[in-house]
């Protein structure tokens, strides 16, 4: 007996390496996070441009220090999401794939304000599959305990 609700079983082999289906999985995610981080670096670098403009012609940053602070920290997160992306797209670094997509689900952090978060909870998704995981070549070291 057979159940009908049950998701349907298939026999295909994949030809050729299996990280390639692993990168097809992940790149849609990836990519949607590069785009919008660059994107988004771009406004905040203009800002903080723009506040080092009138710093050198003798105005005072410290009016504005807490918004060139969070800009910072804010051009920092999203450097590390768009770098996250690409090792996530790549299947190159485990760690930092993590950290950029969890670095994508907060607010005011991820681009373009609460656009990001969707992508980042899909990219996390991705990366807690076991198959993705083991496809990264530093995953194996996170497993095994420290010190020993």
């Amino acid at each position: 007996m057979t159940n009908p609700y049950a998701p349907p079983t298939s026999n295909i082999t994949l030809r050729g390496d299996p990280r390639d289906a692993i990168k097809a999985r992940v790149s849609r995610p990836a990519t949607a996070l590069i785009i919008m981080s660059s994107i988004q670096s771009v406004f905040v670098g203009i800002y903080l441009v723009s506040a080092a403009v009138i710093v050198v012609r003798g105005g005072t940053v410290l009016d504005d220090a807490i918004g060139l602070t969070i800009g910072c920290l804010q051009f920092i997160c999203l450097i590390l999401i768009a770098v996250g992306a690409a090792k996530l797209g790549f299947l190159e670094s485990y760690r930092l794939a993590r950290l950029g997509s969890m670095l994508a689900c907060i607010p005011f952090i991820t681009p373009f304000m609460l656009i990001g978060i969707p992508f980042g909870i899909w990219s996390l998704r991705l990366l807690s599959d076991p198959l993705v995981r083991d496809a990264f070549p530093d995953f194996d070291s996170q497993r095994s305990p420290r010190g020993g």
